[in-house]
């Protein structure tokens, strides 16, 4: 008996199109805040909810400021957008939207601005890792409670890397991919422990990827960008997987109710953004 491939299926399109933005599951929706419009570098205020139930869109309030290639993670029905590019240059600001409330305020700033970072939650702590200030990638990296409303460093990453991704997977944090010093992307993972305080070696991607969409959900976590799309499973390592039927970067990847969801960024070789949002089946509801 022949067992069908799953593919990629087109979704219910963003209002805009848009990447380089911050973004966040809050339930069964997405948050997307903030971006740039592909090679014009337009800045994008707004944000918009999708619900993955009812594949419906709905805008909600600007943002306080601009933010592009800011780093967003959700947390305790909050989205928090951090750092980011500017008209006037690198942010510090650190945005958060509260989904019951719909109101934006503005918390500790992170202490190092950056973009093209790489955010995650875990623990009811937000960390920041990674990314560019000015013209040079970092390591340096960043917790921030938000019972305190401040900001510590953490262990810096083995490597300077931006455009990463960071998932909270097995109670520990993965830094997955990115572009190094030299613009390379790269296979690298590397594992943090909040109980330790420590990064070690993860298992090398199955290809280099940077600009990405990752997530963890039923065990695997799984990231894309471009035309590579791989998995990891504890025992076995990364496999490759689907294309996107809309290869792009700069883009968000959610895991709702058993079912990837790769929602817009910008599409190759055009540099021209996108409005597509694709769905892929994973097999088990997270």
């Amino acid at each position: 008996m022949l067992v069908a491939t799953p593919v990629w299926h087109t979704a219910a399109s963003m209002p805009d199109r848009r990447s380089y933005f911050a973004a966040g599951r809050i339930g069964d929706e997405v948050y997307v805040a903030g971006g740039m419009v592909g090679a014009s570098g337009r800045y994008v205020l707004r944000l918009d909810r999708f619900d993955s139930r009812t594949q419906q869109w709905t805008r909600g309030p600007d943002m306080p400021g601009q933010a592009r290639a800011s780093a967003g993670a959700a947390l305790r029905g909050r989205l928090y957008v951090i750092g980011g590019q500017t008209s006037k240059g690198t942010s510090q600001h650190t945005y958060v939207y509260d989904a019951r409330t719909r109101r934006w305020t503005e918390r500790a700033r992170l202490p190092s601005p950056r973009y093209n970072a790489a955010a995650a939650a875990l623990g009811g702590v937000v960390y920041v890792v990674g990314g560019v200030r000015k013209f040079d990638p970092l390591r340096s990296a960043w917790a921030y409670d938000p019972r305190t409303n401040r900001w510590r460093a953490i262990a810096p990453l083995p490597r300077a890397l931006h455009t990463l991704a960071l998932v909270p997977f097995g109670g520990k944090l993965w830094a997955i991919g990115g572009f190094d010093t030299a613009g390379d992307a790269v296979r690298s993972v590397f594992v943090y422990s909040p109980r330790t305080g420590r990064w070690r070696p993860g298992p090398s991607l199955a290809r280099p990827v940077a600009m990405l969409g990752a997530v963890a959900t039923g065990g695997r976590i799984y990231a894309v960008s471009e035309t590579v799309f791989e998995s990891y499973t504890p025992g076995v390592g990364w496999v490759l997987g689907p294309s996107l039927g809309v290869p792009r970067h700069a883009l968000g990847l959610f895991a709702v109710e058993g079912r990837l969801w790769a929602i817009g960024g910008c599409v190759v070789p055009e540099l021209a953004d996108s409005r597509v949002v694709e769905s892929l089946p994973v097999g088990s509801k997270s």
